[in-house]
């Protein structure tokens, strides 16, 4: 239909078909290749002109609706009839979003360019398709912060690193690059400056996006700052692994406490020959917590370890299991969301997810009509019982073999308290 389109449109041109022609058309090419709304768009017209002569006099581009239309006018002053390179770049400037047609027009032009030349796409500004999902306190510690973005675009923002600011242009926080370019969802820690005096919870700040080992900054947004997470709690997962030298088999009995010694979660972990990795995800408030790992038979081999991460595989603390005495392994979950994780009074805020049970589960969406993403679903110890990754516009889990009781389910940001109530 494309091909259909642009012949018709050459034979009804007497200006493109011209029998006298001073400059020939070969190619076309869109610059930058695959722009978006952001770019500053040029087209070069790539061919011959008909002598050492021969030039063009001058070029204009119109947009209408999807049609773009480039007149040259050419002319010939007399010279060796030759054939000399020439490309002439027609300025267009930023498009909206969209496919767009070329056309030639003018004088003294012939338009040789294959049909599919005279075609391009303008594609969304990649910025608006980097989602920012949060920016929160690193998850085991008080001097940095975490970006969680969710990549919707094909810019893949290559060598990033963001920058945490106040509204003044003081810098709060920034990432060292350590990262190729940004997937589909990624997280990026920031270290906090020294001497950095925080702005408070609720007032805006600025995050940038530099690319290239900071050197060109591609995106900027306007934040609300509020690094803690939602109330309750958060989630974290316990681990352990076998990282080699022989096999370790057998279960550990594992405990987690807080502060005040109480047991907040416990389980057992196995480890056979098919699995050497085994984690479990908590829901934990801010604060200071140990982890015991013991096993329950006498060595078997291997370099078994135990530890903590958060949900993006932020690492916290880890140790080599005791195959004595178990050892607690000590660490601090969100410490600078102790005293409090949100300056707004929580009845004044809408949840952003709303939760519908049904005969065998619940089904979750977010307010705002966006996908989901990550939802997971806590028992009142904080002990994960359910979770589901989902870019539709809901999504459901099944709770047809959990008790009835008070349960927490996480996403988009929130945490809402539910009863369910089992079939």
């Amino acid at each position: 239909m494309r091909t259909t389109i642009f012949l018709l449109f050459s034979a009804l041109s007497p200006g493109i078909a011209s029998a006298q022609t001073y400059f020939h058309i070969g190619s076309i090419a869109v610059q930058p290749n695959d722009p978006t709304t952001s770019d500053e768009i040029s087209i070069a017209l790539s061919g011959g002109l008909s002598s050492t002569g021969a030039y063009v006099i001058s070029t204009d581009a119109v947009v209408q609706g999807n049609i773009l239309t480039i007149t040259i006018d050419a002319a010939d002053d007399g010279g060796a009839t030759v054939i000399v390179p020439h490309t002439e770049v027609v300025p267009i400037g930023q498009l909206p979003a969209g496919e767009y047609m070329i056309e030639i027009n003018g004088s003294f032009v012939l338009d040789m360019a294959s049909p599919g030349q005279h075609f391009f796409a303008v594609g969304g500004d990649p910025c608006e398709l980097l989602e920012v999902a949060s920016v929160e306190w690193a998850p085991f510690s008080d001097t940095a912060m975490v970006v969680h973005v969710f990549n919707n675009s094909s810019e893949l923002f290559d060598y990033p690193g963001f920058v945490l600011l106040d509204l003044q242009g003081d810098t709060i926080a920034s990432e060292a690059v350590d990262y190729f370019g940004i997937g589909a969802e990624s997280y990026h820690t920031l270290r906090i400056h020294p001497n950095t005096e925080l702005p408070t919870v609720g007032s805006m700040v600025q995050l940038h996006l530099w690319t290239g080992f900071y050197s060109e900054q591609a995106c900027a947004w306007n934040l609300p700052f509020d690094p803690c997470p939602p109330m309750p709690c958060d989630s974290v997962v316990i681990t352990l692994d076998n990282f080699g030298g022989a096999l370790t088999l057998g279960d550990f009995v594992w405990i987690v406490r807080n502060s005040s010694f109480e047991v907040v979660a416990d389980g057992t972990f196995t480890l056979t020959t098919s699995i050497q990795s085994v984690q479990a995800m908590l829901c934990l408030a801010p604060g200071s917590y140990a982890y015991e790992c013991g096993p329950q038979q006498a060595p078997t081999g291997g370099q078994p370890f135990f530890g903590v991460r958060s949900t993006g595989w932020i690492s916290g603390p880890s140790a080599p299991v005791a195959w004595s005495l178990p050892v607690p392994l000590s660490f601090e979950f969100l410490p600078a969301c102790e005293d409090g994780t949100n300056a707004i009074l929580e009845g004044l805020v809408m949840p952003e997810i709303a939760v519908t049970p049904d005969p065998s589960g619940i089904r979750v969406a977010r307010r705002d009509g966006k996908p989901p993403g990550t939802v997971m679903v806590f028992d009142a110890t904080g002990r994960s019982i359910g979770h589901s990754v989902d870019d539709g516009p809901y999504c459901h889990i099944d709770l047809s073999d959990v008790a009835s009781g008070v349960l927490l389910v996480r996403a988009g940001g929130t945490v809402q308290r539910i009863v369910w109530t089992s079939p």
